[in-house]
């Protein structure tokens, strides 16, 4: 499937006709050969895509919401929740367009009203709230209706509840100015008879998941929901302390708690799992707006960070992806990128082999425009594995937190950047920690500078890369830093090592195995046949045929052997039988064929209109001192399997190779050079006699001989070639005359 879907959307034309979609809105009536929920999911890559394609249909979805409006008694059918949000990401772009403000328009409002108030499941009456303000005229006095019938007679678990909360964080984050004078009874509706109200439990929330939440945890996401969405909709004349204080205290208490927001700690793991995914993602959109992501500190950045070691993988998975989708809209400031070099030791592999690869076309996209964003960052990291809670220095430890940089290295280092991060590598040792200052933490600091120096000189060396001083200028960023107490302090630091011998010379072995992993992935699917093909060169080995030296040698004379010796050195003809080890034929052979830089650049392309904000906190280096940061994927591919597999290497380069002599223990008679026949005449006359026949006790005799003969050319065969050019010890006929 992987191979088939790159091939299906380069051979395929994907496009929408207008002429079509009529057909599919009455899909999604009828469901009809079971293909209604095909129609919704077509209709919302249309609308979110595309909207233009539903400009001449769109009063034909209007009317088919008409006709699905619930009301107190009756509900919707469930594909209306797909009409709605087709309809409102039309909406957005194209508010005008919307037949809510004609004459006959009344049924439609009607209708959405219905939803926002009535609609199931909860997301119903979001989207219709968001046609309602985008397209309606009269925006105002539907707001305030809904917002009244909302906040009327709200009871936890009553009727309509979960779309009463829905509508609420809608109209807060829409509508700020209907919902001002609401505020208070809003928040209280959120905390006190949501949040704080004791959990439901049940079979299924004892288990650590739950795909399909039920309506307990469902009203405390959209309780949250509603604290956020105030904050976000707050102007820029507003004051942010109080509410941002206390919304950002609750979110930090979950994600810091594993979920757990009771003081009796007594919610469903299930819950607990739900609410913490929701509070860290919930702290990533509010770190969207630049305003409020001052409010996340650097003590509850490293929080935030270790939900990627959460024990539930559905909530690794999902933080990871909602992180990835924000930094990828560069929504999200450069700091967050941190967080992602927090799944070194993740076990699921195809998260960890996801991320890599979305980090890896980043690096290509910033590496294009000549931004070192990833680079800057690794102050951070170092950072923020100085707070973590396993953070120790002893060895072992080390060794399991050099995972985390050589998980940044196998994702960002290149040959031209290498310099650049053992610069800011460097850097950090001449700072002290600004995130909880203390001795301890500012020697923390210190042993990860010098381990990830340890290891990127390493790096350098098993990549036989060349790594130059960074000429240019860092600043490291204040929030998580701050500068030493004196120059003389300064100078303690950098000249003290703070990790021993011993563990330096340990780190060799688990970069070479992160070199080794990373050549695995790049050639995957294309090393496995050259693999078998070297293994059966010794098969090929074994077929030489070794019964030819059985054969009774013909006997010569010492000179004369001497003499065809030189001159079979001399002039061996090429069509001679060449050794079966094949090191010649591997002088050309490439053993990388896929590069994964290249398929990281090409999956950077579909992110490379997007720029990751600025942080005001960091600066890149002087740009007289900027290294070019372009992808050489083929020498870089090149250099990693020299340093990986130096056997592979030596095959490659094979050495000076003597010219075989001529074996005339098997019988041959050398071939003649330049019209010459080497054969002496002696040697000619002894051919033209007949074989004297042998005696039986003699024949057996010769026999042994000839088994003993044997031996010693098969073991000479199979042995490997004399060095310096010296031609092998011949084992002829002429050693026993």
């Amino acid at each position: 499937m992987a191979t088939l879907t790159p091939l299906l959307y380069r051979t395929s034309l994907l496009c929408y006709n207008k002429s079509h979609v009529s057909a599919i809105i009455e899909y999604t009536r009828t469901d009809d050969k079971g293909l209604g929920a095909t129609a919704h999911e077509l209709l919302k890559e249309i609308s979110t895509k595309h909207p233009r394609v539903f400009s001449t249909h769109v009063k034909e979805l209007c009317k088919t919401l008409e006709s699905e409006a619930p009301t107190s008694k009756s509900p919707n059918p469930p594909g209306a929740v797909d009409d709605l949000k087709a309809c409102a990401a039309f909406a957005k772009k194209f508010p005008k367009d919307i037949p809510m403000n004609a004459k006959d328009g009344r049924k439609l409002v009607q209708s959405l009203l219905n939803f926002a108030q009535y609609g199931t499941p909860a997301q119903a009456a979001k989207h219709a709230i968001s046609i309602i303000i985008n397209s309606d005229e009269k925006k105002e006095m539907h707001s305030k209706e809904i917002l009244a019938s909302s906040i009327k007679a709200f009871n936890y678990d009553g009727s309509h509840w979960l779309t009463k909360l829905a509508a609420l964080s809608q109209l807060v984050l829409l509508a700020p100015s209907e919902c001002e004078d609401d505020m208070d009874n809003i928040v209280e509706i959120a905390i006190h008879k949501v949040l704080q109200q004791p959990h439901t439990e049940a079979d299924e929330t004892k288990a650590e998941w739950i795909d399909t939440p039920d309506e307990d945890i469902q009203g405390r996401t959209w309780a949250i929901k509603i604290l956020v969405n105030r904050l976000r909709s707050l102007s820029s004349e507003s004051s942010l302390d109080d509410a941002a204080e206390n919304t950002y205290a609750l979110l930090n208490r979950l994600v810091k708690n594993n979920g757990e927001g009771s003081s009796e700690n007594d919610t469903p793991l299930a819950h607990k799992t739900r609410q913490r995914l929701a509070a860290a993602n919930s702290l990533l959109k509010l770190s969207c707006n630049k305003r409020l992501d001052s409010f996340l500190t650097p003590a509850d950045f490293v929080q935030l960070a270790l939900v990627t070691h959460d024990p539930c993988s559905q909530v690794r998975k999902g933080f990871t992806e909602k992180l990835m989708k924000y930094l990828g809209q560069g929504r999200l400031p450069p700091r967050f990128y941190t967080i992602l070099f927090f799944l070194a030791h993740e076990p699921d592999k195809a998260i960890k082999a996801s991320t890599m690869t979305w980090i890896r076309s980043r690096r290509a996209a910033f590496a294009s425009r000549k931004e070192t964003v990833l680079e800057n960052v690794f102050a951070r990291l170092l950072s923020l594995l100085a707070h973590h809670p396993d953070f120790d220095k002893d060895d072992e430890v080390l060794k399991l937190m050099s995972e985390y940089i050589l998980y940044y290295l196998k994702c960002v280092a290149t040959e031209d950047n290498l310099s650049l991060i053992f610069h800011v590598a460097q850097r950090v040792k001449g700072v002290a920690d600004g995130i909880a200052p203390s001795s301890q933490a500012d020697e923390n600091l210190y042993i990860l500078s010098d381990l990830a120096q340890a290891l990127i000189r390493a790096w350098e060396d098993q990549n036989s890369w060349t790594m130059q001083s960074w000429p240019g200028k860092l600043k490291l960023p204040s929030g998580i830093f701050r500068p030493l107490e004196s120059h003389e302090r300064a100078q303690e630091i950098a000249k003290k090592t703070w990790i021993g011998e011993d563990l330096v010379d340990e780190l060799d072995p688990l970069v070479r195995k992160a070199i080794r992993s990373k050549k695995r992935k790049t050639t995957e699917g294309t090393e496995k046949p050259r693999k078998k093909a070297k293994a059966e060169r010794p098969v090929k080995e074994k077929k030489v045929k070794s019964e030819r030296p059985a054969k009774t040698p013909r006997k010569k004379r010492r000179a004369d052997d001497d003499d065809e010796s030189d001159l079979d050195d001399r002039m061996a003809p090429s069509s001679e039988p060449r050794r079966k080890s094949g090191r010649q034929s591997t002088t050309h052979k490439t053993y990388v064929e896929v590069s994964s830089d290249e398929e990281d650049t090409g999956a950077g392309a579909e992110t490379q209109g997007t720029t990751a904000s600025d942080e005001e906190e960091e600066s890149s280096p002087a740009s007289e001192g900027d290294v070019e940061m372009v992808d050489q994927e083929e020498e870089e591919e090149e250099e990693e399997v020299a340093a990986s597999e130096p056997e592979v290497e030596a095959e490659a380069t094979p050495e000076p190779e003597p010219e075989l002599p001529k074996k005339s223990a098997k019988g041959r008679t050398p071939k003649k050079a330049n019209g010459v026949d080497p054969t002496p005449t002696a040697q000619k006359r002894k051919a033209t006699e007949p074989a004297k026949e042998d005696t039986p006790a003699k024949a057996a005799k010769n026999a042994v001989k000839a088994k003993a003969k044997a031996n010693g050319s098969a073991a000479a065969s199979s042995s490997s070639p004399a060095t310096n050019g010296t031609a092998p010890t011949r084992r002829s006929a002429r050693s026993r005359v």
